[in-house]
């Protein structure tokens, strides 16, 4: 995709059936929202409900999920039911949509993802999550622009340039280290748009115009890089936001140079070390000419804020951007979107923090895969394709004055 490095330096319709339709409903199930790469459809994750305790005026349930897909993954499902929630059990529920129906018959959407113990599945496997409603009282609805996925108002998050929109402002979830604000220990800091703007110099680099979140989120969609085969509500903006900061922690990186221990050494740099020393790696390891690209036009400290961002922040890397393409036949897209995560001491990269433990799976594949997928979320492409010869070298690479990107 870009041109080499020849310096001599060393070396990321609800089901439209109420839950309850009637009082003696004793199991349900629901539609699928994840995907494998074996199954563009299908359910893959269903749920049977079952009212084990109904007194009227509120109701407990139980459901069992199954995975009834060829690969592991974390499960989600959708589960209509009327009035509110007031307990709940071995998952995490937040409200999904408006209400269905009228008057008695009005029910609301509820999305249900697993627990940090079993978030999980493997094919086959199913586990268990519970709650309690009252059929009284109507659930608060969060405010929100989207009329069919209520979510709280985005809010902003100082950084780099100026204000930028927070990641957890388009949902938050749980289970994983590092999701939310207490857990960005280390030098880590959230996902804000802020990573758009890296990205974006990154692509105004090698000659693109600039992206948009919908369009990166877009792109995720198509290529099977995300939970779900269909975006719903914030769903593609923020799946935009998390696919752009990977791919401009790593599209930077000259292929003949790319070593998976660089990303970790400089995101532990920008994360605790100086500037100058995240720069001199870029000049070491980076296509040639980035550094200075960044240098001179002051977008420096918009990639150093970039490198800082954790993947597992506001939950998003495995409640959304979990996709399942297959690459090179032994691991998915899920388990290289790990490159990025460090162990607990950053010093490790390909880790899953929550246990400390390399990503298995992504070390059998080969590096130039890797940077090739981490590249294609740069060009847009095919991520099982080639992307570093694919574009022209970027036609002002002998311009004194090469191109600004936009403001973003």
């Amino acid at each position: 995709m870009f041109r080499e490095n020849v310096s001599t330096s060393d070396r990321s319709d609800c089901i439209p059936a109420s839950l309850f339709v009637a009082l003696i409903l004793a199991s349900w199930t629901a539609p699928s929202y994840g995907a494998d790469e074996n199954q563009g459809s299908g359910e893959i994750f269903a749920v049977t409900v079952d009212l084990y305790l109904d007194w009227g005026s509120g109701a407990c349930a139980e459901a069992v999920v199954t995975n009834n897909g060829v690969a592991s993954g974390p499960w989600e499902v959708s589960v209509d039911m009327p009035g509110s929630l007031t307990d709940y059990w071995d998952s995490e529920i937040s409200l999904w949509t408006h209400p269905h129906g009228e008057g008695d018959e009005m029910s609301y959407s509820w999305r249900v993802v697993g627990g940090q113990w079993n978030q999980t599945l493997e094919p086959g496997a199913s586990t268990t999550f519970g709650f309690c409603i009252d059929r009284t009282q109507e659930p608060e609805m969060p405010s929100s622009d989207e009329p069919d996925m209520p979510m709280e108002e985005p809010h902003t998050h100082p950084g780099g340039a100026g204000d930028f929109i927070d990641l957890a402002s388009y949902g938050l979830t749980y289970g994983s280290d590092h999701t939310d604000h207490e857990g960005l220990v280390g030098g880590r800091t959230a996902i804000t748009t802020e990573a758009l703007l890296a990205y974006n110099n990154l692509r105004a680099f090698v000659g693109l115009a600039p992206a948009t979140l919908d369009e990166v989120g877009a792109w995720a969609f198509a290529n099977t890089l995300t939970n779900n085969t269909q975006a719903w509500g914030n769903d593609q903006v923020g799946v935009g936001m998390w696919y752009a900061m990977q791919g401009a922690k790593v599209g930077w990186m000259a292929d003949d140079w790319f070593d998976p221990q660089v990303i970790a050494d400089i995101e532990r740099t920008a994360r605790l070390g100086a500037a100058e020393d995240v720069m001199a790696m870029v000049t070491a390891y980076g296509h040639e000419g980035f550094a200075d690209y960044l240098t001179e036009n002051g977008l420096a400290e918009t990639f150093i804020n970039t490198l800082k961002m954790e993947p597992h922040y506001a939950g998003w890397m495995h409640d959304r951007a979990h996709g399942w393409l297959s690459i090179e036949d032994v691991a998915i897209a899920h388990d290289v979107n790990h490159l990025t995560v460090l162990s607990h001491d950053q010093m490790q990269p390909f880790m899953n923090d929550t246990w400390d433990w390399p990503q298995w799976k992504a070390l059998e594949v080969s590096e130039a895969r890797v940077l090739e997928y981490f590249q294609s979320m740069v060009v847009l492409g095919d991520p099982l394709g080639d992307h570093l010869s694919d574009l022209p070298v970027p036609p002002f690479q002998d311009d004194p004055d090469p191109p600004m990107p936009p403001g973003c």
